[in-house]
């Protein structure tokens, strides 16, 4: 049984301004079997997969997961001078294949980035 669970870090993408925030893919393999994993990543419009493009879908080859092991993987989502403040919906799609190359099992997953103004310095 395979087992993913998705994060962000940091856990907000500031509008109006190129940078970016790091999606944390964890695949956990507790099965009796190594498998083969890999991810689709889908992004909605306005954030990037590229820092210098409109990069909207990726794939992600995660590796080979043996009995009780995990996997982190991390896709850095990017920001622009175009991006408005909003909950952005990002998309993971998880393919797990077995030894013959047939996949055994596909899981989907959407994790919320939330953009929001940066605020002023204070003291």
């Amino acid at each position: 049984m395979v087992e993913l669970k998705l994060r962000i870090h940091p856990n907000v993408l500031f509008a109006y301004s190129p940078n970016y925030v790091e999606t944390i893919l964890r695949i956990e393999n507790r099965g009796k079997k190594q498998v083969w994993c890999e991810a689709e990543v889908k992004i909605p419009d306005k954030i990037s997969l590229s820092p210098t493009s409109g990069l909207e879908r990726g794939r992600l080859r995660l590796g080979i997961i043996t009995k009780k092991e995990y996997l982190e993987k991390t896709v850095r989502i990017f920001a622009n001078n175009y991006t408005n403040p909003q909950i952005y919906r990002v998309s993971v799609t998880l393919f797990v294949f077995n030894k013959d190359g047939i996949i055994e099992k596909r899981m989907e997953k959407t994790i919320d980035i939330r953009c929001e103004l940066k605020k002023e310095e204070t003291l």
